[in-house]
């Protein structure tokens, strides 16, 4: 049995793979990449590349390329107008796009150490039961059984060696990657059991996003000093995209940077210094402040009480962030050993763990399986005092999963057979503040009389998929599962046109 881990990132993806010995490898492509972007290049004969060659088209052929479809995980599409992405007649659904990449690392990991038998994917810790339900979804498509769903920030927790160095201690985790952003605060106690305590964040901010930012001021320069419209012709648009990230990542460690910028004529020449880019940033870097401040109160630790901040993802690497952290802490920020590896060689240990790939006596045949916690808060909509529709929560945010919580609704009338649930995710009871996940039938198992009561469980597992059971009001039997038509998910039919269109569109 050869499992592997694997970060399905926003914007960029790794595999890796942890032999008996503890060993950990990331696995590269035949280029001999390690990091592959997230980017997938539908090309005319009808095949699918995935990574550098595919990013590299973005800029000849943009309306073939797909990028960033990670953001859209539990929708129905990605893209900002709310549009279908679309190429030679085909809808592209993120799952389906995530998929694709997928399909790319297991055959990368295959080459190496033949037939994969299953994966630990990760997702950022504040992903939602929709977003998750989707990844579990995109791995179906591509063939790839998965062992877990690992947030994050515990696998670079893992991969770290937090479990072992750091027992009797509080860790925070600030993980900031191309298009995600979570902060977790974990405790290891004597055993080296990781315990997280709580989870912040916000899956829609990341490189991206900064990226965007110095766009902005490309697109203004343009337009001021030749007249261009960079956001009017997609080839000029994708070229200030790679710009502006190649700009981002030298401010990392110069004060200027400059490049070129194609505008259809002679190339403008863009300047831009660090105090620019960290102002342009600043209303960004006060709200991480925030988040960070609340997930520390949900944890009910002090800054002070914090031992380590570990820092993950490639945009971690802004010094804006560094500093802010310093500030806060009051001690130096330790960067994870690779930022852009560490979160699929944590899956990877962990997979190997839960695979029985782990020669006994190995030094992490011990390491214990994370505990984690609820993200959002789940509930169903009831009738409160005065019969009114709200979300009537059974599972708090910060509850350690997996959890659940109980329901009893009572027929209306005479020979009824079955009520319609609606699940939601959140902590607030005004249904407007909260994301309905699905909606399911529970079915009484025979025709009952009005006032019969009927029990229903709703839980989270351990990777906070939501699962729902009946059970009869009066004897307590249980009845069955309810299976939850989800909000924007697949439906049988487009699943199956899903797995014949992917198993027909080879990968490269």
């Amino acid at each position: 049995m050869t499992v592997i881990g694997i970060d399905l990132g926003t914007t960029n993806s790794a595999v890796a793979t942890t032999d008996a010995n503890g060993i950990t490898t990331t696995i590269a492509d035949r280029d001999g990449s390690r990091v592959i972007p997230s980017v997938v290049y539908f090309a005319p004969d009808g095949s699918a590349v995935v990574g550098d060659r595919a990013k590299a088209m973005a800029v000849l052929e943009p309306e073939r390329v797909a990028m960033l479809f990670k953001r859209g995980m539990g929708a129905p599409t990605f893209l900002f107008d709310e549009s279908e992405f679309s190429v030679d007649g085909k809808v592209w659904r993120p799952e389906e796009l995530s998929s694709l990449v997928l399909k790319k690392l297991k055959q990368m990991a295959e080459e190496q150490l033949g037939s994969v038998s299953g994966a630990i994917v990760t997702v950022p810790a504040y992903f939602g039961e929709l977003e998750r339900a989707a990844t579990r979804e995109a791995a179906e498509l591509a063939g790839l059984p998965i062992l877990r769903i690992l947030n994050e920030p515990t696998a670079a927790a893992i991969a770290h060696g937090i479990d072992a160095s750091s027992r009797g201690k509080t860790i925070m985790v600030f993980d900031l990657g191309g298009g995600t952003f979570d902060v977790t605060v974990m405790r290891v106690d004597s055993e080296g059991e990781m315990q997280v305590l709580s989870t912040g964040g916000n899956h829609r901010l990341g490189g991206a996003d900064f990226d965007n930012e110095i766009m902005q001021m490309i697109a203004a320069r343009a337009q001021a000093e030749a007249n261009v419209d960079i956001f009017a012709e997609p080839w000029a648009f994708q070229d200030a995209r790679e710009k502006a990230e190649d700009l981002k990542k030298e401010l990392s460690t110069l004060d200027t940077a400059t490049r070129p910028i194609s505008t259809g004529g002679r190339p403008l020449m863009f300047s831009m210094t660090r105090a620019e880019f960290e102002a342009s940033i600043a209303d960004t870097v006060e709200d991480v402040s925030d988040m960070i401040e609340i997930t520390l109160g949900e944890a009910e630790v002090d800054a002070a009480d914090v031992d380590t901040v570990l820092m993950v993802g490639g945009s971690s690497r802004i010094p804006a962030f560094s500093t802010l952290l310093r500030d806060m802490f009051g001690k130096e920020p330790t960067f994870s050993r690779n930022l852009d590896e560490d979160v699929a060689r944590g899956a990877s240990v962990l997979a190997a763990k839960i695979g029985g790939q782990i020669d006994p006596r190995s030094e992490l045949a011990d390491l214990a399986i994370p505990k984690d916690v609820a993200s959002h808060g789940l509930g169903m909509t009831v009738n409160d005092s005065d019969d009114r529709e709200i979300n009537g929560i059974v599972v708090k945010p910060g509850q350690g999963v997996p959890s659940k919580g109980t329901q009893t609704f009572y027929a209306a009338a005479d020979g009824q057979t079955q009520v319609l649930l609606r699940i939601n995710e959140g902590d607030e009871e005004d249904l407007a503040y909260v994301r309905q996940i699905g909606e399911g039938m529970a079915h009484f198992g025979r025709p009952v009389p009005a006032g019969h009561p009927i029990r229903i469980d709703i839980a989270y597992t351990a990777e906070q998929i939501v699962e729902v059971y009946a059970y009869d009001g009066e004897n307590n039997k249980l009845i069955g599962e309810v299976r939850l038509e989800r909000t924007g998910s697949l439906s049988g039919d487009e699943k199956r046109q899903a797995l014949a269109a992917i198993a027909g569109t080879g990968v490269q």
